[in-house]
């Protein structure tokens, strides 16, 4: 593995520097080397590669934590701020951990948290996205069990990319985990479903007699062997990897070998927890 002390590890999300979620990674990662934590100062979901280009953007010191700052703009801004001015010759990117599951092309593809790593990764920097099918971030705060799986399998996860880098053909590894960890839980890989909801737009009208819309959608069935099948109906932690090249197949069996490296090590970290995850 690279030296420590000059490790560099950017965490940010879309949730917001609010959010529980960088600092949980924070946490799990600061053995690893030095952390910067940089988030959006509101909520920016559902962003995915939206730049900030029509209006200028600040920074500013959050807490009293060190290397720990709040942005005005998207994630990928964030990227694009910490590669430059903030941080500098950045090792690693983790984004999350995010509030609600990012599973299925349909929905990475807007994804901010995802949408960060994916910045990064087109800078060519290794990242990964963490994310929980949780409503809530209390959800992830008080299940002990929930917490001690994201940060022990996100710290293995990080620490096999530091020392070997992401597979030939691999840019980023899109990482969620079920709501409940049991003793059935396992770390997989899992290719990306095509879709997640049957997308819908409700026709409602205010007060005034004007027309106003709602899109929404409705889950679908997932597909066996699929992130969405593995998170939802498995209760499994599924691991994607995701190379921006659309062209690409990242499940090419001369790949799957190098990938699955790193499935292997998530397991084997999760198997550790196994007498701690019984007493919680």
């Amino acid at each position: 593995m690279q030296n420590e002390v000059m490790t560099k590890i950017l965490i940010t999300n879309d949730d917001g520097i609010h959010s529980p979620g960088p600092f949980m990674l924070r946490a799990a990662l600061k053995d690893l080397g030095t952390t910067w934590i940089v988030a959006p100062e509101k909520p920016k979901s559902a962003t995915g590669l939206g730049m900030t280009l029509h209006k200028p953007l600040r920074i500013k010191r959050f807490g009293n934590e060190e290397r720990t700052y709040a942005i005005s703009g998207t994630p990928s801004d964030i990227i694009h701020l910490a590669r430059n001015v903030i941080v500098q010759d950045i090792d690693l990117v983790v984004s999350g951990v995010n509030i609600g599951d990012n599973t299925s092309t349909q929905v990475i593809l807007s994804s901010g948290t995802v949408g960060a790593a994916a910045q990064a990764a087109l800078e060519g920097i290794s990242a990964m996205a963490v994310s929980a099918a949780v409503s809530s971030a209390e959800e992830i705060v008080n299940n002990r069990a929930l917490t001690l799986a994201i940060k022990a399998v996100v710290h293995t996860l990080a620490k096999h990319a530091l020392e070997h880098g992401l597979p030939k053909g691999v840019d980023l590894l899109n990482i969620n985990f079920p709501a409940q960890i049991t003793e059935k839980t396992r770390v997989v890989l899992a290719p990306a479903a095509k879709t997640r909801f049957s997308e819908l737009v409700e026709e409602r009208t205010d007060p005034l007699g004007n027309k106003y819309y709602w899109i929404y959608g409705e889950p679908k069935d997932p597909v066996e062997g699929t992130d969405v099948y593995e998170v939802f109906v498995a209760k499994n932690i599924a691991v994607t990897p995701i190379s921006l090249n659309i062209n690409a197949d990242i499940f090419e069996p001369i790949r799957h070998s190098a990938v699955s490296a790193f499935v292997a090590a998530g397991q084997k970290e999760l198997e550790k927890l196994r007498g701690n995850l019984e007493n919680v």
